[in-house]
Formats: structure tokens, sequence, C-alpha cells
């Protein structure tokens, strides 16, 4: 290594990669190098950069750095994305070819088979130590679909990290619960199955291959030394992989690492306080900790490296200052007390003249306001971006911003599981083989996609004449003979009613019927062989589940013409279509589950997945994630979110090794994602303006402001915040007023109904006359205008119900009786009430209840009728 190291940082006050460039055209990264004359000389440069955002961007500064000078750019390679499976790095160092990555949907297959497997043993070990773990026993295989995500996970963690699974067998865990010991057993999938498992397929794991890639690079710029300059720039060294890579480049006589955002300024003491891999006291949630264990891995102290580029300005400078003093380690910040003495302080206004504080009361509130924020800020001509992990305040702050005709691109896209798609596949699992649920069922029916070989209009049409003349009242019973059964005997009780004044039955005709039966007939035959599974009451292969399933989704959206064209059409379709493809072609063999809990696993394989739009969005608003964020540069950043629990992220346990195991075996603790997000929130505050964003309530429930949050306004102090605040509140002002009314709201009088007497009812019953005195509107509506109230989705008989039952069945049995009153009549009362009944084989146990009863009732109405029959004659 070169006496004086080619290792460099640049401040949040500068723009990264420009300050790159202009130090890589200068010859200030790599002494010698110069491209000014040499229109060949980039071609020889390598750069690595942290993510392909960063991979896209640094091309066009480039080409506004070079100007009108001709120029074949450099080689430019993405380390890759945390959230990104593929590496773009290709080859190995020993010239031999890594095995492949094995796919998503095969691990999480390959993975649940294994977990399902040691189900019974496991639960039977627990039950035999009298404890229950509900995190750990997969109580059905949809729950051991989700405990496979959760354990690949994990082994990401440990194969990114590079830990080893060896520790497990050296842990005693004596103090440890008993069922820790039942964990680490249970683990032995991943330390034994599994890697048994990636050799007989050929494959590796994504993340164990991404690191071999990128260590195989490191071992070739080792073993052959490019030509030009090799720079990694942007990259923190988090994991060890890459800062095998750094150290590697800065071993190399024309080799440069650039870091973001390392704080030159801070004292030693809080640097020590950051604490060292061997040293049980650490601060990894600090912004500041992933770069000082690179540079300790690097052996190189912070005096070493350079400050590259200026700062846009004074006030930018200062306000980095403050933020990491604001920043700075728990265990030093008596420090502070100094601060509000110091001549930094005196320029608190200065560094926060262009910081504005936005405190919503809701979320909606928060999301309309920074909407209109972006939306002048463009109109001002500025580059924008609002940056937040909250994905949910991302897409309400895009829906916001069409108000103005203004098409913003959320870059973490949708989840796979909330496109129309994937919500049809879903629903058509869920229908089959979890008993037809009324609601789920209109949901399917209405939903835009599903056509069954059918027109739109006529699916539309069928379905909303099943939803007035069946589903509103009492459950069918569940399945699809169920569903027909109930249309068959809401048409004949429709046919019986046909000329009584009984509005439900009468809003459907001959031909509504017609349309429901055909539309049962395309419902059985797209669900039917998908729900027959059920009948098999043991295990079935997962391949003949998914066979099944797909084919139901084909039937479902194929139009009249049988093209699933509108299925697969966009983004949304395309990932359906990829989804699907990936089900039927992953091995899936030995995994057997009940069809039942089909639906369940479904959602399991399936999550995690996003679907990035490819609509033409402004290219002047940016929606991004902090990590999509990094070594970008605008004129406008929102920091939104800046709540507790969101910015930074809570920290969860993990369900399969506890802190102590985890640090036991070489994992950082928890907190080291918070580190990573700190750093990133610290390198945006550098943007020109920025605007911090929070609301004190998320779905109804209170919040608490970031910690990063209270302590820069701790420090910028009183006076100064309530500046940030009143710059921010004037947005909040606009949402407020944006959809009130011009005219002043006036309550609507209640209604005072007066019809004409010819309208007016003749007769009340006893019961109504509350009614009447209470609530006129609710007689008027019911006896003038005759509107009848309408019945629940799939709803539950109340007593209400039973006496309408019990009195229609006493009707119509004195209306077609006229024999005597014996036996033979007690017989026909029970025959015509059971026919009533009927609808409520849905329901055991309501039926049970009020059947016996009737009996009784039918009985003791008999012996009546025939002791005041003779007198009445």
């Amino acid at each position: 290594m070169a006496a004086t190291p080619n290792i460099f940082s640049v401040s949040p006050s500068t723009p990264f990669l420009q300050a790159t460039v202009e130090a890589l055209l200068s010859g200030q990264l790599i002494p010698g190098f110069q491209a000014d004359d040499n229109p060949l000389a980039l071609a020889d440069v390598t750069i690595y950069v942290p993510t392909r955002r960063a991979a896209r961007t640094l091309p066009d500064v480039l080409r506004k750095a070079l100007g009108s000078k001709a120029a074949l750019l450099p080689k430019i390679l993405p380390l890759g994305d945390v959230d990104e499976e593929e590496h773009i790095l290709k080859g190995h160092g020993d010239g031999e070819a890594l095995p492949p990555a094995m796919s998503t949907m095969e691990r999480k297959l390959a993975m649940t088979r294994l977990v399902w497997a040691w189900k019974g043993q496991l639960r039977r070990q627990i039950l035999q130590l009298k404890e229950d773990d509900p995190a750990r026993v997969p109580a059905s295989s949809a729950d051991a679909a989700w405990l496979a995500g959760n354990l690949l996970t994990l082994m990401d963690e440990v194969q990114t990290e590079e830990a080893s699974w060896a520790e497990l067998g050296s842990l005693v865990p004596e103090d440890h619960a008993e069922y820790w010991k039942i964990t680490l057993e249970f683990l032995k999938i991943v330390t034994d199955l599994w890697p048994e498992h990636l050799k007989a397929i050929g494959m590796m794991d994504p993340k164990e291959r991404r690191s071999a890639l990128i260590r195989s690079e490191a071992a070739r710029l080792r073993r052959s030394p490019p030509r030009g300059p090799v720079i990694v720039a942007g990259a923190t060294g988090s994991f060890p992989a890459t800062a095998e890579l750094m150290k590697a480049v800065l071993s190399l006589e024309n080799g440069a690492l650039v870091l973001p955002a390392l704080d030159m300024g801070m004292d030693e003491e809080s640097w020590e306080a950051l604490g060292s891999p061997s040293e049980p006291q650490r601060v990894p949630g600090h912004p500041q900790y992933s770069l000082r264990q690179l540079l300790l891995a690097l052996d190189i102290k912070r005096e070493h490296v350079t400050l590259l580029g200026e700062p846009e300005s004074e006030a930018l400078r200062l306000r980095c200052q403050i933020v990491n003093e604001a920043l700075r380690p728990a265990e030093t910040t008596e420090e502070w007390q100094n601060f509000f003495t110091s001549d930094l302080a005196e320029h608190r206004e200065t560094a926060f003249a262009d910081t504005q504080l936005i405190t919503a009361r809701n979320e909606a509130e928060e999301a309309l306001s920074i909407a209109l924020l972006l939306r002048e800020a463009v109109e001002a001509g500025k580059m924008t971006a609002l940056i937040s992990p909250d994905r949910t305040l991302a897409r309400r702050v895009a829906s916001e911003l069409t108000r103005w005709g203004i098409i913003v691109d959320d870059t973490a896209g949708r989840p796979l599981e909330q496109t129309p798609p994937m919500v049809l596949a879903i629903l058509t699992a869920k229908l089959a083989l979890q008993g037809l649920d009324p609601v789920n069922l209109l949901a399917l029916l209405k939903h835009p996609l599903a056509f069954l070989g059918m027109k739109a209009k006529e699916v539309r049409s069928a379905a909303r004449a099943l939803e007035r003349g069946v589903l509103r009242g009492p459950h069918p019973r569940p399945g699809l003979s169920g569903l027909r059964e109930a249309v068959a005997a809401a048409h004949d009780l429709a046919m019986e009613k046909a000329d009584r004044p009984v509005s439900r039955w009468r809003k459907l005709v001959e031909e509504d019927w017609n349309a429901i039966n055909t539309l049962l007939d395309r419902l059985e035959q797209a669900l039917g062989p998908l729900e027959a599974l059920l009948q098999n009451p043991n295990e079935i292969p997962v391949e003949d589940i998914i066979k099944t399933h797909v084919d139901a989704v084909l039937l479902l959206g194929a139009d009249e013409n049988g093209s699933t064209e509108e299925l697969f059409s966009g983004e949304n379709g395309k990932a359906l279509a990829e989804t699907l493809t990936s089900l039927l072609e992953a091995d899936a063999a030995g995994l057997c589950v009940p069809a039942n809990e089909w639906p369940g696993v479904f959602g399991a394989l399936i999550t995690g997945g996003a679907v990035r739009s490819r609509t033409p969005a402004d290219p002047r608003i940016h929606l991004l994630g902090p990590m999509e964020a990094r070594l970008q540069r605008y004129d406008l950043v929102v920091l939104g979110g800046l709540n507790e629990g969101t910015w930074p992220q809570r920290t969860r346990n993990d369900p399969w090794l506890n802190r102590p195991m985890k640090g036991q075996i070489g994992l950082d603790p928890p907190e080291r994602k918070i580190g990573t997000s700190a750093h990133d929130f610290l390198w945006n505050l550098g943007a020109p303006e920025v605007v911090l964003s929070r609301s004190e309530r998320v779905d109804g429930s209170p919040t608490v402001a970031s910690r990063w949050l209270q302590r820069i306004v701790t420090l910028a102090g009183q006076s100064v915040e309530q500046q940030m605040r009143a710059k921010g509140k004037r947005y909040i002002e606009l949402a407020l007023v944006l959809d009130r009314s011009e005219t002043p709201v006036r309550p609507a009088k209640r209604p005072e109904p007066k019809p004409p007497v010819e309208a007016r009812p003749v007769q009340l019953s006893v019961t109504a006359i509350e009614n009447l005195i209470r609530d006129p509107y609710l007689i008027y509506a019911k006896n003038v205008l005759k509107l009848d109230e309408v019945d629940p989705i799939g709803g539950e008989p109340g007593a209400a119900d039973k006496g309408n039952i019990i009195h229609d069945a006493l009707a119509n049995f004195l209306e077609d009786w006229d024999g005597p009153f014996d036996d033979k009549a007690v017989r026909a009362l029970k025959t015509e009430g059971g026919r009533l009944f009927r609808p409520l084989d849905a329901f055991p146990a309501i039926r049970a209840l009020w059947w016996p009863r009737f009996e009784r009732i039918a009985e003791e109405f008999v012996a009546y009728e025939g002791e005041v029959a003779p007198k009445n004659l």
C-alpha cells in the first residue's frame, strides 16, 4: 500500500458524483492521470458505485463535466442493491464459473418443504416440554411458508455478513429458555439440509453468490491489476465482501476510494466511542459506524482521508456541521453544553435558513402538504425529491399530485399482492378453497379483469342480479353446490312471491335468473376443478394445486373470445405472468399441503415482490427510498415520515436467533440497519433546500418524532425551530383550505316530509307508533316511498327472520289447508316450515336452535286451531 493512500471523502454539502468526476478529470484522485487531451483515457477507467441508480446518473454527470469534448465513458459497475437479487459483476477469479443463483420462488418452495417436514417433530418436542412458542411452531402449511420466508431472510443476513453457521454448534444455551435449544436443533435445516439441497441441484443462494462475485473481482484485481484507474465511489464497506473489494482497490497503484459523508470534524473521544468489532460496547446505530469499521479494516486513520470538493454554500457547510454535532454518540452528548456557547451556535439561523419543518395532524394532511410543496417547487424550475422509507406516504403524495396532472413514479413500486391481476389470482384461491364467501365472490365478479368467457357488461349485470336476488340475505351453504341451492331456493321463493309487494324480489325477472345460471355455469367451469381438490382428505402435491390454480385464473381472465391478453397486459400483467410461470417451473416435488391451506401458502410465496411502473413520469419529481437516494443531488429534498418506527425503522427480534446468539455467530445487532439509515438521513440533509416532515398521528394513533429530528431541533434552538415551523405551516394551511368550500357549509335541515293525504298510510301497527314519534322519516320512507331496507351480504339471520319464517309458514298453511286439524295437518305445517327453513342450512347452530321450537309451535298451533275451528263454524 502506498504511503499516502488514495482515499477521499465528500461532505453532504457537496454534490458527490460531481466532486468525484471533477477530481478524476483533474488528476486529484489518481496522480498522473489526465483525460483532458486523450478521448480514450476514460475508457480504461473502472468505477464501482453502490446502486444502479447511481450507475445510471454518473454518465450524465461525466458528459456534463466534459462539455463538448468527445470521450469514451468509463466502465461503471454497481455493487448491487440490497433489494435486487441479480448482480452485474460477471466471471470468477479462478476461471471457474459459479453455479447459477436459485430463483426466489424455488427457494421459498424448497424451504417451505423443509420447514413443513419438521413441523410434527418440533411440535412433539415442545409439547413434551409443556411450552408453546407459536412463532416457531408451524400450525399450518401457511405458517410454514411464512416461517420459511423468515428463515430465508436470516440466511441472507448470514451470507451477506459472511457469518459462520458453524458457530451454532458451539452455542451452549444453558442460560437460554429450553425452546431455544429446540430452535438450534431446528436450524439444522440451514446448516445441514439446505447445503445438501443446493449441492444436489447445482445452485447457489443469491446473496452468497453476490458476495462470491465481489470477492472474486477483488482477487482478479490483485492478480491482474488493470491498466487504468479503478475507483470505488460511495460505498461504505458495510458488508465484508464490499470491504474486501475496497481493500483490493486501495492496494492498486492506480486505485482510489471515495467515501460518502465521513465526519472529519468529529472529536476523537466520540470517534473512539463508536467502538470496534472486538469491543463489546459498540454504537452500530450511529451514521459513522460503518465508515469507522471500514477504516479499521483498511488500517487507515481518519486524518489520512482527503476531503474533495467545496460546499455549495457557507450555509450548507454550517448546517452539516450542526447536524453532525446533533447526531454525536449518546456517550458524549455532554459536549452539547459547549456547543451552545461556541461560534457555530451563533450561525444556526444562517445554517437552517433554507430548512422547513412540517408537522401535520395526520398522514393525509402530511401527504397533501408535501404535494403542494413539490408542485410549487417544480413550477419554480427546481429538481425535487421526496425521500422516505414510508412507501404509503409516497403513494399518497403521488396520488395527490394527480390533482394537477403531475404523474410521478414511486421507484419502490407497488406491492405485487396489491396489483389487480394478482388480486384476481388471490381471490380465485380463496373462493374455490375456502367456501365461496359472498363478499369475496362479489369482489371477484366485479373485478375489472374477471370475464369468465363473457362480455364485461354481461358479467357485471349478472353479478348485480346475483347480489340482489341471492347474496343479500342469509349466507349460502359453502361451495358451488351451496350457491346453486341458494339460487334455486331464491328463484322458487321469488316466483312464489311474484304477486306480493316485496320489492327485493320484484327487481329480478326471468332474464336475470337466466343470466345468474349462466354465470354459475362459468364459475363452476373455472373454480370447480380447484374446489374438487377439497374432496381429498389427504395432503395434495403443491405441483397439482399450482397447475389447477393457474388454469382457474386463466379461465376467469379469458374474455368472450377466449383471450387473456388484457389479464397479462402492462407491467402488472407481466408480473402476474412471471409469478405464475415461476410457480409452474419451480421444483415443488415433495411438498404436499392440505388443499384448504393453499391460499395462505400462495400469499406467503408472492409476498415481498414489487411491480415498478414503466409509465413516463414527471422527471422533476422523484419519490425515493433512502437507499435509492444515495449519491443523488436535488435542489429541494423532502425527508418525510420522520417518526419513530418509520425513520428510523423499528428494530425487530429475529424469530430464530435471539440477540446474544446472533452476536456469537458474528452477526451485527439490528441497530446496524439504524446506523445505515442514519447515514442516508445525514447525507440528504446536505441538499440546498430541505423540508423535514412528520405527522402527529398515523392510522389514528399518536406518534413520536424521530430521535434524529428531536436532536436537530434541540440544537437548532427554539427561535430557529419556530422559523422552520412557520415556513412549513404555510403548506399545512394551504392543505386545509384546498378542499374547503368557498361558501360556508351549513348543516342540512332535518327532513320534514309532507306527502299528500292520499299518499299517507291509512293504518299503522302499534309498534310503528314509536317510530312515528321518534323518526317520522322512517315511516315516510317505508310506507309512502315503499323503500325496503337492504339486507347485508351473506348476513346471519336474526330474531326478525325467525319471526317472519314462522309467520309465513303459519299463513301459507292456513291458506292452503282445508282438512281436519289432526296429525296430518301437523305434518303439512312442518313440511311448509321445512321448506322455509331450508335457507338456514348454512347456519347449523341457528337451525338446531330454531327448528325444534318451530316443531313445538306447529303441534300447539294445530291443536289450538282444532279447538277453535268448530266454534267458528
